[in-house]
């Protein structure tokens, strides 16, 4: 560029671009124009008089509730003099700054400056930053994206039908967590054959007895093709299946969805429930991950309700506790996405991850700036 030219300096180059050519530029600090689950709804109580603090796409965000108890999301800068609102006060549904006592509304609009008249010019040029909020199911939502150029779709058409069905679904939410790595390898990470190997001590199995008597050093992995992609199936030495916990059929929808969303049906022990595990991984800049997940049960009346609800706190709860950790570790254990990368050397099953690395990459590289698409069919179990 002129600039580097007229200093005499070479223009500065990403490694990451030098390195991994086919790799978007952004693309480690996310997908914009989607929604998000930034925060689970007990986290911005009703009646919480401080904003919230989150970060997601490399963008530090600040939470609130308006008068009505709607959520509002927003840059969390104040556009006078750079302080962060997140240390300030939600006044009348409004965030006040803790400085200077600016004020704004959730759309971003300058509501108060204490020493000027209502609707004066400054009030025009210090607008703030807002994203549309929205909440749902649990969370609380906001579409990271340009707004205007891209309207953000109805959120109802973006979510598992689970959120939008109660009646007939059971949903239980669990901690979100950081993850000290990329979000592209904690999406590889989501795999759906790993799960036989790093979690062979955790993972729900369809049949306990049979899995605890066959040794580590004789079993193998036998790789099938499902209706939702490949799966890992554990088997010993005769190939004879042990129990794995996985479905490799009666499932519809897609595992992976735009912008990263990663589903797996689980049976999660002999005679109970099958359950959808979904997980939202997605970065809160280039060197972490958060991770929001819940699992689903189909259950149509009180008796489904009670069983659902006991599989999980009896079950399911500990071994996801346990997965959620091994997969953590396991994608910080990797290093950073240049080492991840450079280092590979991918094989047949990694068919799928092939697939899901090339859909974020087309997305990324869109000419509509990765604006969602409305398409998505989350997997669930028939």
């Amino acid at each position: 560029c002129l600039g580097d030219a007229g200093t005499g300096m070479s223009p500065q180059v990403d490694p990451l671009q030098e390195l991994l050519p086919g790799l978007p530029a952004g693309l480690p600090e996310g997908l914009r124009n989607y929604w998000y689950p930034l925060l689970q709804s007990e986290q911005l109580p009703r009646e919480a008089e401080r904003p919230v603090a989150v970060r997601a796409l490399g963008e530090d965000l600040v939470a609130w509730r308006n008068a009505e108890g709607g959520p509002c999301v927003a840059i969390d800068r104040c556009p006078h003099r750079a302080i962060k609102l997140s240390v300030g006060r939600v006044l009348d549904g409004d965030l006040s700054c803790v400085l200077h006592g600016l004020r704004f509304d959730g759309s971003g609009r300058c509501s108060l400056i204490p020493w000027e008249a209502e609707r004066s010019p400054p009030h025009e040029r210090l607008c703030l930053k807002a994203y549309p909020a929205q909440e749902l199911g649990g969370y609380i939502w906001a579409y990271l994206g340009d707004a205007k150029a891209f309207p953000p779709p109805p959120l109802e058409s973006e979510v598992p039908q689970e959120l939008l069905q109660p009646e007939s679904f059971i949903w239980f939410r669990l901690p979100t967590q950081i993850w000290k790595a990329s979000w592209l390898i904690a999406i590889d990470g989501s795999d759906a054959y790993h799960a036989v190997v790093l979690h062979t001590a955790s993972q729900s199995a369809a049949d306990i007895a049979s899995q605890g008597g066959v040794p580590l050093q004789d079993r193998r992995i036998e790789i099938v093709r499902t209706s939702h992609g490949v799966r890992g199936v554990s088997v010993d030495l005769q190939g004879r299946p042990i129990g794995h916990g996985h479905f490799t059929s009666d499932v519809k929808g897609d595992r992976f969805a735009l912008p990263c969303v990663s589903t797996n049906p689980i049976v999660p022990a002999p005679g109970a429930p099958a359950y959808a595990s979904r997980l939202w991984q997605f970065p809160q800049d280039a060197q972490h991950t958060m991770v929001v997940r819940f699992i689903t049960f189909r259950a149509g009346n009180e008796a489904e309700r009670e069983r659902a609800t006991r599989t999980f706190h009896e079950v399911a709860r500990a071994r996801l506790d346990k997965v959620a950790e091994e997969d953590a570790w396991a994608a910080e254990a990797q290093g950073d996405l240049l080492e991840s990368r450079r280092h590979e050397h991918l094989l047949a099953p990694d068919e799928d991850v092939v697939k899901v690395r090339r859909l974020i990459t087309r997305d990324r590289k869109s000419t509509r700036l990765n604006s969602s698409h409305g398409y998505i069919s989350y997997a669930v179990f028939c």
